[in-house]
């Protein structure tokens, strides 16, 4: 009888066993995926990191499958006086179900890290509430291929655990209440792999980070333990930091604010229309007059040349929802999440909108796409903008992309309304066509097929359509009292690859244009990025904007000359001395560059004391 016994509790044992190596064994494969999909990475790191992603990523890998295995043993213990048949319902109907929820999230992965250069995490879900939208990034034969690739994970691994299971499981027999108990056991010790770790500190991103080099980090990462951990710790959002204490990074940061109440005026009216051209996924790397290597832009060069050009202009954040955020409320980005997202604490954020409303200006914001993609329309409305304009206040006809309306007719309609609106106005408008999947109506100015030209041959035509809207509205009344500004949203990773925390990534073009624009400065070298644009926007029409506490006018005759960024938990912190790039996740400086202790104390005071303010909003 004893040894009946100890054979059924040996099946049970081995067969737990067996099926948390089928899972570790799966991730390892997983990582091996990453690697090569990302090869215009991983070709360029030596054999022996690519064999160190695996040996420090292993400990991701052990905690994921011991959660898979925490389930696996309750699904033992409460079947113990069951049969084999059963459990194989139950075990293969719960493969099955965490193995497609593990092959979509890798699978995924493997596109969105080519666009966000950080492994998937909670993102995403931000997106789920506008499929289409959230698709319109993917070109129709790629996501095809992925949903394929998606398809025959499952499939094969499905073949291959039916190949070593089905037998083992319908052999095990009806148990009792001794395997039971041990079962029940073993399952509470999943807690060891769970946190894969014996000490204080359970298991987390940083332990393994091994590498100087970003990508051999992230190979490392365990995706699917990335999102888990991320959906698990969503409060966490909210994150702070504690550098130093508040009253400490209080102190430096507003010093880096402080100005001067005087500045040096351009524009000929203290009331003009204002327009604020928000160019999608811009880079000065594509820019000619910024020297960009790879010059995509004829038009924009010649606009600079009768306009007042931003030579030292940054992005604060690497996505639409925080750049829009960051120009038009003066507030930064933050690194783990996006102020977008709640609007609870979007109402509570100064707005350009809302200065000029006070101003008996109309207020405008135009998009070719949804506006109620990545939660806009609640910003917007937070912002008390009066008139949006969205894919369905155009023509049905000119809806002929993946994101909307492509910007030719973007900047017809803004060209009708100018011409034929009441002054003054207040209007910002949002292009789109230059967003990836990067289709366009034009014949390729750019020969190629890869990523990189698609977005060159992107930007050209976005370029044209400035090109043609400016020769027209240059011929009208309204052009002699407007401010056009032309700034982006972000930077971009492409071409040249950049990696997501690169400064180049985060360089972007701002010109100011306009009849009402005095030529007493052509260009202005000084370090800003788009949280200035309120306060130097609002000192040049006689504003008061006391209320963008992160933004400085950059005109002012006395202020610190610094930029700072956030890219997925991290920050850049550059001034006219120095550029320090800082790594939150593994507490190391990634760059540094004439790095003074004090500047990185800067950076630091920086982050902690907007995560108070954001946390506190």
């Amino acid at each position: 009888m004893c040894k009946i016994i100890l054979i059924v509790m040996k099946q049970r044992l081995k067969l737990f066993g067996i099926y948390g190596l089928f899972w570790l064994v799966f991730f390892l494969f997983a990582r091996l995926l990453f690697l090569l999909y990302e090869y215009p990475f991983s070709f360029e790191i030596s054999i022996k990191e690519w064999l160190l992603t695996f040996i420090y990523g292993i400990r991701l890998d052990i905690s994921t499958t011991g959660y898979i295995l925490t389930v696996t043993g309750l699904i033992f213990t409460f079947t113990s006086f069951s049969n084999g048949k059963l459990i194989y319902k139950i075990l293969k109907g719960f493969t099955i179900v965490i193995l497609s929820i593990c092959a979509i999230i890798i699978v995924a992965d493997l596109e969105l890290y080519k666009s966000w250069g950080y492994r998937m995490d909670g993102t995403p879900l931000l997106y789920l509430a506008k499929p289409k939208e959230a698709m319109a990034s993917t070109e129709t034969w790629l996501a095809i291929v992925l949903f394929l690739v998606t398809s025959g994970l499952i499939y094969i691994t499905i073949r291959l655990y039916n190949r070593i299971f089905r037998e083992k499981v319908l052999e095990i027999r009806k148990s009792n209440i001794l395997t039971l108990a041990i079962l029940l056991l073993l399952t509470g010790c999943m807690i060891v792999p769970v946190r894969a770790s014996f000490g204080i500190a359970p298991v987390n991103t940083g332990m393994v980070y091994f590498s100087n080099n970003k990508f051999s980090n992230h190979a490392a990462v365990n995706v699917v333990w990335n999102v888990m951990n991320s959906l698990a710790y969503r409060k966490n959002t909210e994150k702070t930091y504690n550098f130093m204490e508040d009253a400490v990074a209080e102190k430096i940061t507003q010093s880096l604010h402080s100005q001067s109440s005087n500045n040096i005026k351009l524009l000929y009216s203290d009331k003009p229309n204002i327009v604020i051209l928000i160019l999608e996924s811009f880079s000065s790397k594509v820019i000619g007059v910024l020297d960009g290597k790879w010059d995509a832009t004829p038009q924009f060069n010649s606009l600079a040349e009768e306009g007042l050009l931003f030579t030292n202009f940054y992005s604060n954040a690497s996505r639409s929802d925080k750049g829009i955020i960051s120009i038009l409320s003066g507030y930064p980005g933050q690194p783990t999440t996006s102020i977008i997202k709640t609007p609870e604490k979007t109402q509570s954020l100064p707005s350009l909108a809302k200065s000029f409303n006070n101003s008996d200006y109309e207020t405008y914001f135009y998009y070719g796409g949804d506006i109620d993609f990545a939660n806009m329309r609640s910003y917007f409305l937070n912002s008390e903008t009066k008139h949006i304009i969205s894919v369905d206040d155009f023509d049905p006809q000119f809806n002929d992309s993946k994101w909307g309306v492509h910007d030719e007719h973007l900047f017809e309609r803004l060209y009708n309304d100018i011409v034929n609106e009441k002054e003054p106005f207040f209007k910002t408008v949002f292009t789109l066509s230059s967003h990836d999947p990067f289709e366009v109506p034009i014949k390729p100015k750019f020969e190629g097929n890869d990523r990189a030209t698609k977005y060159l041959n992107s930007v050209y035509y976005t370029d044209s359509c400035l090109g043609e809207f400016f020769n027209k509205i240059r011929e009208t009344e309204a052009w002699n009292n407007t401010l056009f500004i032309l700034v982006a949203d972000h930077g971009s990773n492409r071409p040249g690859n950049s990696q997501n925390h690169d400064v180049d990534k985060f360089e972007i073009p701002m010109l100011w244009l306009g009849g009402v624009l005095t030529d007493s400065i052509k260009t202005c070298d000084i370090i800003g990025s788009q949280i200035d644009i309120p306060s130097t926007l609002l000192g040049q029409v006689n504003k008061n904007s006391s209320e963008f506490t992160f933004s400085k006018d950059l005109f002012s005759e006395r202020y610190s000359e610094f930029a700072f960024y956030v890219f997925n938990d991290g920050f850049g912190f550059i001034t006219d001395t120095t550029k320090v790039i800082y790594d939150n996740v593994s507490n190391d400086i990634i760059l540094k560059e004439g790095l003074l202790e004090q500047d990185l104390l800067k950076g630091k005071a920086y982050l902690q004391y907007l995560m108070n303010d954001f946390k506190n909003r």
